[in-house]
């Protein structure tokens, strides 16, 4: 069998950092038609591989990189620029930062005709490639039209045009609704079984992956290899390791985990595998995980009748909402539903087109800006959007000092917050200098840091290690049972499962459903798919073991 990678030595320092590896010792290969899972913590340097491997490093690199990195058997260093795109094809987490035209059409054929293909060639390879992604009845269509999922699914067609001989998918799912995150990884596995291209899929969530790549590669902090095999092995192995290391695992192996004081027989990966073969936790009750509401209070923000438009197309339509002191909200909905847009609304950062906000029973324009945002705090979706200092420790004092706090004051609470987040050996790093997991914990950090009685936070998990993540939902947790309001738009069904009191469901810019979990989980399944959204892991084994119970009932 042909060898699609070989890497070899391979060390990477960043000027940056100029007493550390950001890669160290990097040893391992790939095989023709081969599908890897690369993992590791935020920050270990999978991405930064990536670009060794699709030639941007060394030489868009600021540093120092020894080793030898063969695709197809041919060193990169000897592809001439741009030829290795040709080879190896890379789909990153945002798919807008690789768009460069208007229409899926001509954003396909762009990659075509830096290549050279002719003209009267590129209508097969357009419909070709649109058909392979379930995408041809959107061919002229406007990029800006598309939802997240249509956007992932676009990229990966303009890569599968060049016909690449290994593709990464650089956490492809990352800011995909649940039902988009399934079509996504089930148009992945029928490119692969179509085309028997080489895969390196780097994802920290790996629900729908683990069945199309069994064989992973871990690396640790500092960027080194510390296991290469089979996954099932590496939990039963390297439990430990992976765990200490914040290394996610798939959800339904960990809601056993976690249930579990012996672990006597083999886990399961995916909930279908458990469905196949169930088993009872014996002396473990289950319990509700779902938060408890704690007391709240009066009405606090206040949503009427808001309507807002873009270009004469509705995006969000007669939404009316009270938000109460005191209540932890998820708002969730499929890409697209209007869920940012709202929030921004609430947060008085955009104005409606109609309707009104108020907060403690005072219209938000008729605030003082500097008063506004020491009452909200709003973490935006793309972390760069709210970055304007040069360092990660100015970056999280620069509110302050607008305060006129004292030095010793900002210093105390910028390292307090610092060390919370996991940030505080890169405090003297540029914030753009982060990986993206780093840049959402920074984005976290400089609105927390204010202690704002309101947060409203967009996606603040995605691209976070298990260790980060639980770091950064505990740190929410608390913020909430001080009295804060949270309200948290998210993807992520098991921490609405664990930490929202209440959840608002948008579809279409409407108001659809607002309810608790609870409730949520009860409603029909036809239901929950038509607004994109999958049950929680832990409510679907759940309910798996109630059939099993009700079975064995019924047959004694």
């Amino acid at each position: 069998m042909s060898r699609v990678v070989e890497v070899n030595q391979l060390y990477l320092q960043f000027e940056a950092n100029p007493n550390g590896y950001t890669l160290s010792d990097l040893n391992f290969r790939l095989d023709h038609g081969e599908s890897l899972l690369l993992l590791g913590p935020s920050g270990c340097g999978k991405s930064t591989l990536t670009y060794c491997l699709n030639g941007l490093y060394p030489r868009e690199l600021d540093g120092e990189i020894h080793g030898e990195i063969f695709i197809n058997g041919k060193r990169t260093s000897d592809y001439r620029p741009g030829e290795i795109s040709q080879h190896v094809g890379v789909v990153f987490q945002d798919p807008e930062t690789q768009f460069c035209m208007l229409t899926v059409e001509d954003e396909v054929a762009f990659g075509l005709e830096n290549i050279g293909v002719p003209h009267e060639m590129m209508e097969g390879k357009i419909d070709n490639v649109l058909e392979m992604v379930q995408m041809q009845t959107l061919k002229k269509s406007a990029i800006s039209s598309l939802s997240g999922g249509q956007k992932q699914k676009l990229a990966l067609a303009c890569i599968l045009a060049l016909e690449p001989s290994l593709l990464i998918l650089d956490e492809p799912t990352a800011n995909l609704d649940p039902i988009a995150t399934k079509d996504v990884i089930q148009t992945i596995r029928s490119i692969k079984e179509r085309t028997n291209c080489s895969l390196i899929i780097i994802e920290h969530q790996l629900d729908g992956w683990t069945e199309l790549a069994s064989r992973c590669l871990l690396l640790n902090r500092n960027g080194e290899v510390f296991y290469d095999g089979d996954l099932r092995s590496a939990i039963k192995n390297k439990l430990a390791l992976l765990q200490e290391q914040g290394i996610w695992l798939p959800k339904v192996t960990q809601y056993f985990l976690n249930r579990m004081t012996q672990i006597q027989r083999e886990l399961p990966l995916t909930v279908e595998e458990f469905m196949k073969n169930p088993f009872p936790l014996h002396g473990y009750e289950e319990v509700n995980d779902t938060n408890i509401p704690l007391d709240t209070g009066s009405p606090y923000v206040e949503a009427s009748h808001i309507y807002w438009d873009v270009k004469q197309q509705p995006i969000i339509q007669d939404i009316s909402l009270t938000f109460y002191r005191g209540e932890f909200i998820a708002i969730i909905g499929a890409n697209g539903s209007g869920k940012t847009s709202f929030s921004r609304i609430l947060a008085g950062i955009q104005k409606p087109t109609k309707g009104s906000v108020s907060i403690n029973g005072r219209k938000v324009g008729s605030w003082k800006e500097s008063l506004l945002r020491e009452e909200i705090g709003y973490v935006f979706q793309n972390p760069e959007h709210q970055f304007i200092a040069n360092s990660v420790y100015d970056e999280i004092a620069f509110s302050l000092r607008l305060k006129m706090e004292t030095e010793g004051i900002i210093k105390k609470k910028v390292l307090t917050v610092l060390e919370t987040c996991g940030l505080l050996q890169l405090q003297h790093e540029h914030p753009y200098t982060l990986s993206q997991g780093q840049k959402r914990r920074l984005s976290v950090a400089t609105m927390i840091v204010d202690n704002q009685p309101f947060l409203l936070l967009d996606e603040p998990t995605f691209g976070q290690d298990a260790s980060s993540n639980a770091e950064l939902m505990g740190l929410l947790q608390r913020r909430y049972e001080s009295g804060a309001t949270i309200a948290m738009i998210t993807h992520d069904m098991e921490l609405i499962h664990d930490y929202a009191t209440r959840v608002i469901v948008l579809y279409k810019g409407r108001l659809v459903a607002d309810l608790a979990p609870t409730e949520l989980w009860e409603l029909p399944l036809e239901k929950l798919h038509k607004w994109q959204l999958e049950l929680p892991i832990q409510v679907q084994v759940q309910n798996c073991l109630k059939k099993e119970v009700n079975y064995a009932t019924q047959s004694s």
